[in-house]
């Protein structure tokens, strides 16, 4: 380890490397091949010049590369850069070699603290200043954790509408005082990060993402000084704050969009407007917009037509304005130097339309879908995912990344929603490349649309591509995340082909490799309450009202929206006061289902979830490989390794009534035995205590393992992953 005083000359790092596979350009601007000939390498340097050389990111500003072993791995990094004015820079080096994560300095060209040298660097956000080379030790992400770096990795990341959660003040709708009330039931359940879905200043007319002041509260929440008790009481814990941040668009009521239309020089083009065709008696475009509405709303005031991608109360912002981008980034520093962890961007693909006003066409498959009101009617080639809006993206990540280290803080996390299922386009908002980092967590929507197929789609099979079809596509910089569910999709109780099942889906959530985001009430499997155009003083999505009765059902988005349900113990499931009428009608279920039932059974959904939470905060799950073994019609399982470890996660797909599934594991796992055994470390609420695999700790022969429908289950192998012959393929 060197010490804080010790500086090394740049040419001494490329010694670590063979000088027989340099070329010129390599060392451009530091050396040339001749002279490094001439240089003896440094004694101190000799213990780093270990077993095989492996390139690492070589570009025109940068040289790095690997030497490693099986055992002891390090990472050499040299900054070429010449130019004093030139920028931090990030790299994300994760996934270049085998399960590494993590580093720490152990060489460096510039002088150190103590501080900086004890620092863990999580490889994925590596930041190098002009001309600064050092060596990184290199570690696995479980055995070198630091909250400080990698918590938005390793968390459980649970959204709450706060409106639905807890009401303090007995007015009927949730509140930050009612959040903060609930605090150590959030962090019983082992998650340490909550996203919050808007609560700035609105008039409210879709859930608060029509905003009319991004840097205050609305009253109906509190205030911005609850919210910063909140923000304390939440870090006092050791947990994370994220905050929905809506960028696209604003309230037609924000001071910004009043000002345009009276004509404001300063403010007309901080959003989009158009003369229309036909010397405006017809639309700019036939652009149908995501809330059931065309795109295209007139202005009286300035006889024009502005652009919005949702409710007509809700114009969109102009991007290609400075100004706006200059607004936008004091919104986010308002917040961050309040102590926010990061955001939660939403309709990132809606940020930037193609100027040319083309019109849209209509997609293969609208022929059952009415063009008037339905989105998915046409394929967006004009008005979303164009290449502006991953710019965009990538700008706030670096934004971020330059807060962060001028204000010495914590890793600060940038999640986008880009709902859309080309999984191409969604992935692109992960980055270019390693040098162009955009996206944390563009978040994985596949599980949901797998929920949303017809019944007879909704088998292992079917779920297997879907899976399939995110990890082949990721880029193999990115760090991974699932969810199950959103505030934007029916719940996912609802939505299986059998109930029983959602013990399975937290398996699939909470195990496989990767964030897991966490809608609020899954926890316990809360379900759809309906709602029916007949009953309509009840409905606050006024979104749905554009729809019709055709596609009510399918649109209305209050159905997941309903309260939090508490107990059975009091009126309105403990929510609100029994004197009042909450904003939302409660889910008929909540007398037999709630928190205070679950927390009081010997098992439930929610002690599983609290159980695979715990469980995946632990090698293999965090950090480790990944593999699926098999998957039918009517089974998926899959395997987590590394080191000593290996688990298998097994889900039977089928509905009740269906016979039982029977299969070898040994043989499918290529076991170098004749025999193997599994643990029981965790299973679905549905198994019978008296089965064999009833109780945790039961140690089960897998050459003969049988599932039940929808029963699912977690073993710890009793064996090594050296004798599993399909971990070595």
């Amino acid at each position: 380890m060197c010490s804080s005083s010790l500086s090394v000359a740049k040419e001494s790092f490329f010694l670590l490397a063979p000088l027989e596979l340099l070329r010129s350009e390599d060392v451009k601007n530091i050396t040339s091949i001749e002279e490094l000939k001439k240089v003896k390498i440094d004694q101190q340097f000799i213990r780093y010049c270990i077993g095989e050389y492996k390139p690492a990111i070589i570009t025109d500003n940068l040289f790095s590369f690997f030497r490693f072993t099986e055992k002891q791995a390090y990472l050499i990094i040299i900054d070429k850069r010449i130019d004093s004015t030139s920028e931090l820079q990030r790299y994300n080096f994760y996934g270049l070699l085998d399960t590494y994560g993590k580093g720490k300095i152990v060489i460096s060209s510039s002088t150190l603290t103590s501080e900086q040298i004890k620092k863990s660097i999580n490889l994925t956000n590596v930041l190098i200043n002009q001309g600064q080379a050092f060596i990184l030790e290199l570690f696995q992400l479980h055995t070198d954790y630091d909250e400080s770096q990698d918590w938005w990795m390793h968390d459980v990341i649970y959204e709450i509408i706060v409106a639905s959660y807890q009401d303090s003040n007995n007015d009927g709708i949730g509140d930050i005082q009612g959040l903060r009330q609930r605090l150590d039931y959030i962090q019983s359940l082992g998650v340490n990060t909550i996203w919050l879905t808007p609560i700035y200043t609105s008039p409210w007319k879709d859930y608060g993402y029509d905003i009319s002041n991004f840097c205050d509260i609305d009253s109906r929440f509190g205030t911005l000084d609850d919210f910063r008790i909140l923000i304390d009481d939440v870090h006092s814990r050791q947990m994370r704050i994220i905050i929905d941040f809506v960028p696209n668009h604003t309230s037609n009521e924000h001071p910004w969009f009043q000002a345009a239309l009276h004509n404001d020089p300063k403010y007309i083009d901080y959003y989009i407007w158009h003369k229309g065709k036909n010397n405006g008696k017809e639309l700019p475009t036939n652009w149908l917009g995501a809330s059931g509405q065309r795109m295209w709303t007139f202005s009286s005031e300035r006889n024009m037509y502005y652009l919005h991608q949702f409710l007509d109360c809700q114009p969109d912002l102009n991007f290609r304005n400075e100004n706006v981008l200059d607004e936008i980034e004091k919104i986010f520093r308002f917040w961050l130097d309040m102590g926010i962890d990061g955001f939660r961007v939403d309709a990132v693909r809606h940020l930037i339309e193609n100027d040319q006003y083309h019109d849209e066409p209509l997609s293969k498959d609208a022929k059952d879908m009415d063009p008037n009101i339905m989105y998915v009617a046409y394929d967006h080639t004009e008005s979303a995912d164009q290449s502006g809006s991953y710019e965009l993206v990538q700008r706030w990540r670096k934004f971020l990344d330059k807060y962060a280290y001028e204000n010495n803080r914590n890793y600060i996390v940038l999640i986008t929603e880009a709902y859309t299922v080309d999984i191409k386009k969604v992935m692109r908002y992960f980055g270019n490349n390693r040098e162009e980092h955009g996206s944390d967590i563009p978040i994985n929507f596949l599980i949901t649309y797998y929920l949303d197929k017809d019944e007879n789609e909704k088998h292992g099979l079917e779920l297997d591509k879907v899976l399939s079809d995110w990890q082949s596509n990721l880029p193999e910089y990115a760090w991974s995340n699932w969810c199950l569910g959103s505030h934007d999709s029916h719940r996912i109780t609802s939505r299986l082909p059998s109930k029983e099942l959602i013990d399975g889906f937290y398996m699939l959530l909470l195990l496989q490799s990767g964030t897991a985001l966490i809608y609020y009430g899954d926890e316990i499997g809360m379900c759809d309450r309906p709602f029916t155009l007949a009953n309509s003083d009840e409905i606050v999505d006024i979104t749905a009202f554009n729809y019709g009765e055709k596609y009510f059902d399918k649109m209305i988005r209050d159905r997941q929206r309903t309260p939090m349900q508490w107990t059975s113990q009091e009126a309105n499931a403990g929510f609100t006061s029994s004197t009042v009428k909450p904003f939302l009608p409660l889910s008929d279920t909540w007398h037999e289902l709630n928190v205070e039932q679950q927390q009081n059974a010997l098992r439930s959904h929610l002690k599983l979830f609290q159980q695979l939470v715990k469980l995946r905060q632990q090698a293999p799950f965090y950090g480790g490989y990944q593999k699926k073994v098999i998957a039918t019609k009517e089974l998926y399982a899959f395997i987590r390794w590394l080191d000593t470890n290996i688990y298998l996660i097994v889900i039977n797909i089928n509905k009740k009534g269906h016979d039982p599934i029977i299969n070898d594991f040994t043989k499918l796992l290529k076991c170098q035995n004749k025999e193997l055994f599994g643990e029981v470390i965790a299973r679905s609420c549905n198994i019978l205590d008296d089965s064999l695999i009833g109780k945790e700790g039961n140690q089960i022969n897998l050459n003969n393992l049988i599932l039940q429908s929808s029963e699912a289950i977690v073993l710890k192998l009793l064996t090594y992953p050296s004798n599993i012959s399909f971990c070595q393929q």
